[in-house]
């Protein structure tokens, strides 16, 4: 009996890659899930602290290891002086413009941003945000370091002047 025949073969095939915009709005509402994470601890008056295993090197040793590090967690949102609380969208380093030029939602108080951002998130699963996609494209792809190569009159080629 061959071996083959005792496998459950298939014409299945893997499934296809994502899209940009799958990769968006699973970056964006992963994003948002953190920030409703911290809101409520914000909220409850507690302070939420979050590890992540990471490689560190010891100095004496020079053997690298896997520890559990803090992480940074950054707050997306602000107050001003009424005690208004404000909320932009973020996506790396860039402010999602959610209206053709406004960037924030004004929330109120502490209290309710956890179920603003829970709405904003619904918001982003069901694609309204979409379009703010292509502005992060160009934010989000790092600088090219490596210089150019410019050949010279002799034939040898050096780095270009930026």
């Amino acid at each position: 009996m061959p071996i083959l025949d005792q496998l459950n073969i298939t014409d299945l095939s893997p499934p296809a890659q994502s899209s940009r915009i799958e990769r968006f709005r699973r970056r964006l509402i992963s994003a948002i899930d953190l920030q409703i994470e911290i809101a409520k601890a914000d909220a409850a008056g507690q302070t939420l602290s979050l590890t992540k295993r990471r490689r560190v090197k010891d100095k004496t040793t020079g053997r690298s290891e896997m520890k559990d590090t803090p992480l940074h967690l950054r707050r997306w949102w602000w107050r001003d002086e009424s005690g208004t609380v404000y909320l932009p969208l973020k996506l790396g380093i860039k402010t999602l413009e959610l209206a053709p030029g406004k960037s924030a939602i004004e929330i109120g108080g502490i209290e309710e941003l956890p179920a603003k951002l829970a709405l904003v998130r619904n918001a982003v699963s069901a694609g309204e945000l979409d379009r703010c996609a292509d502005a992060t494209k160009t934010a989000t792809q790092l600088p090219n370091k490596r210089p150019t190569l410019q050949p010279l009159a002799g034939g040898q080629k050096t780095p270009a002047k930026r």
